[in-house]
């Protein structure tokens, strides 16, 4: 069933965006091209509710099930990809490479140029913007992590345990990132991702950063017995991190963007690798593992 599951949503996924490629005729800047990225997001999930439809075992082995645990982590799903970005914007502005079209910093406050901030633009005290962006990033994380579930249910919430199960804990994890990865094969080497590398994306940068992700994901999903923090952290990924990320600017080329970024998700996963090296060791059959330490979070 596993093996179904895989081929099954990567069939349909590369489907999608390829599909979705050619209605664009490879102008992947075309709004026509969101549809069916949108089906192709939510193939992992679909994959899973059709298996727990039609066999019955797999339905005692998705962590689909919200719980309190999974809410108190879930500050952890917003703060380490909003860090993680403003990190990359202080690394471009220390080392003189570049800088946020968006903030000017001083010691008093910060000037807020633009982006959709919740609590406006304009000359904030350092208390005021913090607490804009805490208040932005959960609002944008929130209504990101509705089509961030549509892979997690999959990725985190289903395939995760079985190949936990087949590989062990962390080689498990990793062949999830790599498979992650691929999954996206089709509009990586369109340069959806990484226009100007699309090659090097596609089979260096994307495995190796997802990879590290994933190790945030699954100690994310094995403390909290669900995928609901890992959709979270995902649609943290994708809104807040990623519009901060795209408010950086350099007449760098943007091999040091994608760089920078991969070195501080990297550092992140070793974090969480470590982290979950002191877990105890998965219950046999069962695909869940309960960890006994573990103190932060990073993607």
């Amino acid at each position: 069933m596993t093996i179904v599951y895989c081929i099954g949503i990567f069939v349909a996924s590369w489907a999608s965006q390829l599909a979705g490629i050619r209605a664009v005729r490879g102008d992947l800047e075309n709004g026509a091209i969101t549809p069916w990225l949108i089906v192709a997001m939510f193939t992992p999930a679909l994959g899973v509710l059709l298996l727990m439809a039609f066999y019955r075992p797999v339905r005692e082995q998705v962590l689909w099930k919200a719980n309190w645990r999974a809410f108190t982590f879930a500050p952890y799903c917003v703060l380490i990809p909003t860090l993680v970005s403003f990190g990359m914007i202080v690394v471009f502005s220390w080392m003189g490479w570049g800088r946020s079209a968006w903030f000017e910093f001083s010691p008093a406050g910060v000037q807020v140029l633009a982006g959709r901030w919740l609590l406006g633009r304009g000359t904030q005290g350092w208390p005021l913007f913090l607490c804009n962006i805490a208040i932005t990033a959960t609002a944008y994380s929130l209504v990101a992590m509705i089509l961030g579930a549509g892979e997690e249910l999959g990725w985190r919430g289903y395939f995760q345990g079985r190949l936990i199960e087949r590989f062990g804990l962390s080689r498990g994890i990793i062949v999830l990132g790599l498979l992650w990865s691929f999954w996206h094969l089709p509009l990586l080497l369109a340069g959806y991702n990484y226009p100007e590398h699309p090659v090097l994306g596609a089979f260096i940068l994307s495995p190796v950063l997802l990879v590290a992700a994933s190790f945030f994901m699954a100690w994310l999903t094995l403390r909290t017995q669900s995928f609901w923090p890992a959709a979270l952290a995902h649609g943290a990924g994708d809104s807040i991190e990623g519009g901060l990320m795209s408010s950086i600017k350099t007449s760098l080329p943007g091999l040091y963007v994608y760089l920078t970024g991969l070195a501080f998700i990297f550092i992140v996963g070793v974090i969480f690798f470590i982290l979950l090296s002191f877990s105890d060791s998965e219950q046999p059959g069962s695909g869940r593992t309960h960890s006994t330490q573990g103190s932060l979070y990073g993607y």
